[in-house]
Order: structure tokens, then C-alpha cells, then sequence
């Protein structure tokens, strides 16, 4: 390691170690969630964060987080306004809602839960002998994507973490609405949203993770932990919408583990942020599972988008889908590496992966690498990847029929990302998403036309 490489990570260990403290003084030393954390430090010290050096990493350099001394944000006041901005139409929500990584049970609405679910803070959850045991081993996979150091950073800084659990045979009929708000402060802060989510057999939950800067917020870091372990026949459906604002950074780990019969989707949208790293896993650990990742990222200006998926097909008579589309503007750069591998006992696989994207400007930039690594020989298995322009014959066609040019290429590119966004299992949250991917699509079409 080079000088000023270890220089940096030294300054970054102080200042981590300071937050360490901080957030752990609040419990007795034998509390069991002190433990917990204590013991995702000490990983979290024997690991060396990613440098660009990592294949993994090539693309996207995170030394602008490190050398950032980040404090924990506080809890602060958000307006009735801003709150009834996170309002999708026409879909009725159990709401919790965390204000720099602070949960706020004053703006949060859980009535509509079923009583037979469970929701607690972590460190309350984990008072429980049985709890505790299932989050540990959760925790411990780290598998796929999860092999970085920003996961046991973010088990040992988190404090406001929520423990889920759907019981057997439950359907949790509202989603369940994680609104994450950056809001002004006077220095970079930081928050480790987490998520233990368990869901038991032939259960059905859908959550949506919703990660936005208020204006004015500053320069802001999530670094957000999510674990899902879904029990034979449970369905879970999983959105991620992110609008941070230019000076925020994000770090997304998703880490899934399926039983038989059971059915993860995830449906992804990152549209602000200065740099985005989403690492997204999955196990599949029996038979007739189904794993479906869908992806949408719009950037302009320098903003990075880097999407890094793993699906592990380690039984037969399993399906995964993966399907990605970007579209790039200005100084932008996009990052998709999706790998899929097919052990020797996964017989009757059918997996197949593609990401697609268009670059509208000379400025912006995609790197895409998918993979397939294909251990079985009784499998359907494909991957592809795609990279171009607006086709001017398209425009050149909408114009001809009284389309105006900005109309005709916004019309082009909204079908373009509508392929993957009409995948989502709900209708309102297609329409929300479709309104939202509008507004920033014609921004990016304003910057190409300028």
C-alpha cells in the first residue's frame, strides 16, 4: 500500500473510531446489541476499505467518503409539506420515517401493520434470545456483493436499525414505506439505515426504501444495510427509490437469502447522488425459487451510478432475471458488473441477465460487465450488454408526424427505461416512478440539447 494510501485510511480510522465511541456509550457494556456492534467493529478493523485497485472497484473511487470526517446527523424537524411530498398517489402506506438516520415516531404511521407482524428498533429486537440468533446469522453472510468493508461499518455505526418479521401464512396488504430524509445541517453527516427483514413461510410484504435530500441538505453519506431472508413459498417485493441531492454519497447493500418456492423481486431507481454504489446478493439455497432484479439510473452532470448484482444459483429447477437500463448525460458515468453463477447441482437453471444503456452526450461514459460463470450443463443461461445512441431514424420518424425534436427524443427515452419500469408489481408506484423519471429525463434532454 502506498504511502498516501495508508495516510488516508489512517486519517479515516481516527475519525471512524471517534464515531464508534460516540454511538456506543448509550448502552451498558453487556447490553447484547453493544456486542453485536462490537463485534462488526472489529471486523471492520481487520478489513481494508476498496481502492480502485479491487476488480470490483476499477470504476469507482470512494476516497471522497473516507477522507470525509462525517458526524452523525441529528433528528430535526420536517414539514408537514415535505412529508406529504413522499405521498404516492393512490397507494395507501404503513409509513416510518427516519430523519438523518433518526427514527421519528412522530411523523412515522404503523396502524395499519397486522398484529401479528413484528417491528422493533434492532437493539430492542435483539433483547430477545431467538432474535438475536436469527440477525447474527444474517449478518454473517457476506457473500457476493457484501465482501466490502461499508457492511460491518455499517452494523457496528448503525443505531436506528429496524427488525421486521412477517409470520407464517401472513399478507401484509399495505406496503410498508421507509422514507430516509437528509436534511441541512451544519457539517457532512452521515446514517446507516438498516433493515432486517424476515419473512416467514408462504408470507407476503412489500417494502419500499425511499432515500431522499430535503434541499438545502448538504453534503450528506448513507450507507444503508439491508438483509432479507425469505422461507419457502414467502413472497417479497422490494423497491428502492433514491433522490439525493448532487453533494450526497450512497452505499446500498442488499443481502438475500431464498428458500423453496419463494419469490424476491427488486425493482431499483436511483436518480440524484454524487456517487451511488448499490451491491445487491442473493442466495438461492432450495429449489423453484425466483429471483428478479430491475433497474433504472439516470444521471447527468458528474454524477456516478454503479450497480454491482450477484445471484447464486446453488440448486436446480431455479429462474433469475436481471434486467438494467441507463441513460447517461453530460459528464455522467454509469457502472453495471452483474455476475450470475451456476453451481454443479443447480440443474434446470434458467437464468438470463441484460443491461442496456444510451449515452447522449460525448462527455458521459458506461461500463458494463456481465457474467456468467456455469458449473451445470443441464441449464438456459444468457447475458448481454448493450451500449449506444438515441436512434436519429426514431426521431427523425416522431419528427415527420408533427413531434417536436426535445418531445420526440424525451418519447424515445421514456420507452426506453419503460421496459423495466413496467415490470413493477404495483400500478401506482409504476405511475410515480414514470412521473419521476419524466422530470429528470428532461433534464438530461436539456443538457444534450445545450
Amino acid at each position: 500500500m502506498s504511502t498516501v494510501l495508508q495516510e488516508k485510511q489512517t486519517s479515516t480510522r481516527a475519525w471512524l473510531e471517534e464515531r464508534f465511541q460516540e454511538s456506543a456509550s448509550d448502552k451498558p457494556a453487556d447490553h447484547a446489541y453493544r456486542q453485536f456492534r462490537r463485534d462488526a467493529y472489529k471486523q471492520l478493523q481487520a478489513m481494508e476499505f476498496p481502492t480502485r485497485r479491487d476488480e470490483d472497484w476499477k470504476y469507482t473511487s470512494v476516497n471522497r467518503i473516507l477522507i470525509t470526517p462525517f458526524q452523525y446527523g441529528r433528528l430535526t424537524p420536517v414539514s408537514a409539506a415535505e412529508l406529504a411530498g413522499t405521498q404516492i398517489p393512490g397507494l395507501d402506506t404503513i409509513r416510518l420515517v427516519f430523519v438523518n438516520g433518526n427514527w421519528d415516531p412522530s411523523l412515522s404511521d404503523m396502524d395499519h401493520l397486522p398484529e401479528s407482524c413484528t417491528l422493533l428498533p434492532v437493539e430492542q429486537a435483539m433483547e430477545d434470545t431467538a432474535i438475536r440468533n436469527w440477525i447474527q446469522a444474517q449478518s454473517e453472510y457476506t457473500g457476493g456483493t457484501g465482501q466490502n468493508a461499508f457492511l460491518p461499518m455499517n452494523l457496528a455505526l448503525g443505531n436506528h436499525g429496524i427488525y421486521l418479521h412477517i409470520p407464517k401464512n401472513e399478507t401484509v396488504n399495505r406496503p410498508i414505506h421507509f422514507i430516509y430524509f437528509n436534511t441541512p445541517g451544519d457539517q457532512p453527516h452521515f446514517s446507516h439505515p438498516q433493515i432486517f427483514l424476515h419473512a416467514e413461510q408462504s408470507s407476503t410484504v412489500t417494502i419500499i426504501e425511499d432515500h431522499r435530500a430535503l434541499a438545502g441538505a448538504g453534503t450528506c453519506f448513507t450507507n444503508a444495510g439491508v438483509w432479507v431472508d425469505l422461507e419457502a413459498n414467502a413472497q417479497v417485493h422490494h423497491y428502492r427509490l433514491q433522490q439525493q441531492n448532487a453533494e450526497s454519497y450512497q452505499i446500498h447493500n442488499t443481502q438475500v437469502h431464498q428458500d423453496r418456492d419463494s419469490v424476491y423481486n427488486s425493482y431499483v431507481v436511483d436518480l440524484g447522488g454524487r456517487i451511488i454504489r448499490n451491491n445487491l446478493s442473493t442466495e438461492l439455497d432450495d429449489s423453484n425459487t425466483e429471483t428478479h432484479y430491475y433497474g433504472v439510473y439516470l444521471a447527468d452532470g458528474e454524477q456516478q451510478m454503479d450497480n454491482q448484482t450477484f445471484i447464486d444459483h446453488a440448486m436446480p429447477h431455479c429462474q433469475s432475471n436481471e434486467l438494467y437500463k441507463g441513460i447517461l448525460s453530460d459528464r455522467a458515468r454509469g457502472v453495471f458488473n452483474g455476475k450470475v453463477l451456476v453451481r454443479q447441482d443447480a440443474q434446470k437453471t434458467n437464468a438470463f441477465q441484460q443491461n442496456s444503456s444510451l449515452v447522449l452526450s460525448n462527455g458521459a461514459v458506461m461500463d458494463a460487465k456481465p457474467q456468467l460463470e456455469i458449473y451445470a450443463d443441464d441449464v438456459r443461461c444468457s447475458h448481454g450488454a448493450t451500449i449506444g445512441h438515441l436512434d436519429e431514424s426514431s426521431v427523425f420518424y416522431l419528427r415527420s408526424r408533427g413531434i417536436p425534436e426535445p418531445q420526440a427524443r424525451l418519447l424515445l427515452q421514456q420507452a426506453f427505461v419503460g421496459e423495466v419500469i413496467h415490470n413493477m408489481h404495483l400500478e401506482p408506484m409504476i405511475e410515480y416512478v414514470d412521473a419521476l423519471i419524466a422530470t429528470k429525463l428532461n433534464a438530461l434532454t436539456s443538457v444534450e440539447q445545450s
